[in-house]
Formats: structure tokens, C-alpha cells, sequence
């Protein structure tokens, strides 16, 4: 299953891409220049042609800068060459491999993905707090529209709706899966290398975080004062949190993504 010979990233961690290549090339290089003499309209590459005594020339120097693209195409080249050094496994059957594959495993998966939708939410709290401004406008206009204000939230339901998504804000996180109750895949995105609206079909590219064997559960938000708690403990608050939209039940695979793309 190789990568699509024009790839167009929804998402591509330009940092993690320049650490990784430069591991596996040692070293990394983003541009190259390219010198080139002429001579009375013939042209001819430094070092390779030679002019004639007296000839007028001109010497042109161009710089060609790569792109991250570029470099992402380089680098999984690399990857798929040497793959046993770099622990590369480009996966067709999830279900069929799971098993297989170990944390530090970079994998190559072609699932369908989405951003859960309470998970959306709360990555995004400008959109949050302009519904609670606009449930809020409404109640104000609703006398004078002949509306009934049954079954709206009152003031302190969207107060405390708009304190919940400040106090639980979320990463951006992905759910992935190739077929219905089969393994699934998570992993947070850096919001500055979103390019494009994540969801379908894609390819995704990343190292193998942890692995959730049938039954485990997995936290997709934040939870806040996690960090100071044990590992026992944070255990414990998954479970108590669990609910289809906010816990991964395993078998699943969380990710360090690297790339999206289609």
C-alpha cells in the first residue's frame, strides 16, 4: 500500500518530520543549489561542458528549497527501504495485524477517520462560547418573537456548560477504524499543522504510543490535574468517565501522528 504519488496533507507535523529525517539521513538539508554557464545561447552544466577561448559567458545559481511534502515523500521512502532498522510496517489489515505490532512500531494505516463530535467541541471553545451566547441572545429576543422559552437552558445550565468546556477544553483528537468493531486508532494533533478539514478516507502515519487490548479503556480529553495523579488513579478516572463520545475501548492503538493525508 504505498503512499499516493501526490499526497495532499490534512495535517503534517513539520517538527516531528525534521526529527525524524534527520535521524535516518543523519543530518538535514532543505535546499540545493544548481550553477549553470552560458554562452551564446548554449547552456551547459558547471563542470560538465567546455567553452571555447573568448566566448562571452554568463553563470546563473539557483536555490531550490525543499518543502515538507517533499521531505515526507524522502523520508517514508527511506522508511519503506530499511525497514526492519526503523521498525516500518505498512498495515493493509488492521484486524489481521494487530497482534503484531509493538509500541515504538511506525505504521502506515488507510482507515476512515473523524473528530468525535464532544471531542470537537470542546477543541474548539470560541465556537462553544459563541452557542452559549447565541442561546442567550435568544432568550433575550424570544418575548418579542412570540416564542416559548420551554425546554431552553436557563442562565445557569449554559454557565455552567460554558465553565465545563473551559475547565475540560481538549485536544484536537482523531478516532480511526477500517471496519465496524474491528481495532481503532487515536492520537492528538498539534493544531498548528491542521491544513484542512480532517474526516473519510485517509492514510495515517505515526509511531505506535500504547497499545489497548480488547476491553482496555483510553481518556480522548484531558482530564484536568491528570499529570499529578498516579498511574492507578488515572486509570480510575478513565473508567469513571467513560462514555461512547469521550473513552476508546480497546482493541485499539493510540498514535504520535506524524501525517494525514489522502
Amino acid at each position: 500500500m504505498p503512499i499516493p504519488s501526490l499526497p495532499r496533507f490534512l495535517y503534517l507535523d513539520e517538527k516531528g518530520l525534521d526529527e525524524y529525517l534527520s535521524v535516518v539521513e543523519q543530518g538535514l538539508s532543505d535546499e540545493a543549489k544548481t550553477r549553470r554557464l552560458s554562452s551564446g545561447g548554449q547552456v551547459a552544466s558547471a563542470g560538465l561542458g567546455q567553452l571555447a577561448e573568448g566566448e562571452s559567458t554568463s553563470e546563473e545559481e539557483r536555490v531550490v528549497r525543499e518543502t515538507a511534502s517533499q521531505r515526507f515523500i524522502r523520508l517514508v521512502t527511506a522508511l519503506d527501504v530499511a525497514s526492519a532498522q526503523w521498525r516500518y510496517r505498512d498495515i493493509e489489515d488492521l484486524g489481521e495485524e494487530f497482534e503484531s505490532v509493538n509500541v515504538a512500531d511506525i505504521v502506515q494505516v488507510q482507515c476512515e477517520v473523524e473528530i468525535p463530535p464532544f471531542i470537537r467541541m470542546l477543541s474548539q471553545p470560541d465556537q462553544l462560547d459563541d452557542m452559549v451566547n447565541m442561546i442567550e441572545a435568544f432568550r433575550a429576543m424570544a418575548p418579542m418573537l412570540g416564542q416559548d422559552l420551554e425546554g431552553l437552558p436557563g442562565k445557569k445550565e449554559t454557565k455552567a456548560f460554558s465553565d465545563f468546556g473551559k475547565a475540560m477544553k481538549s485536544d484536537v483528537v482523531i478516532v480511526g477504524d477500517q471496519e465496524d468493531g474491528g481495532p481503532q486508532i487515536t492520537g492528538k494533533l498539534n493544531k498548528d499543522y491542521v491544513r484542512d478539514a480532517i474526516e473519510g478516507e485517509v492514510f495515517i502515519l505515526g509511531k505506535v504510543a500504547k497499545r489497548l487490548k480488547h476491553g482496555e479503556t483510553h481518556s480522548l480529553l484531558a482530564i484536568p490535574g491528570a499529570s499529578l495523579m498516579s498511574r492507578k488513579q488515572r486509570r480510575e478516572a478513565a473508567r469513571q468517565e467513560q462514555s461512547d463520545d469521550t473513552t476508546l475501548v480497546g482493541p485499539a492503538l493510540t498514535l504520535d501522528i506524524l501525517a494525514i493525508y489522502r
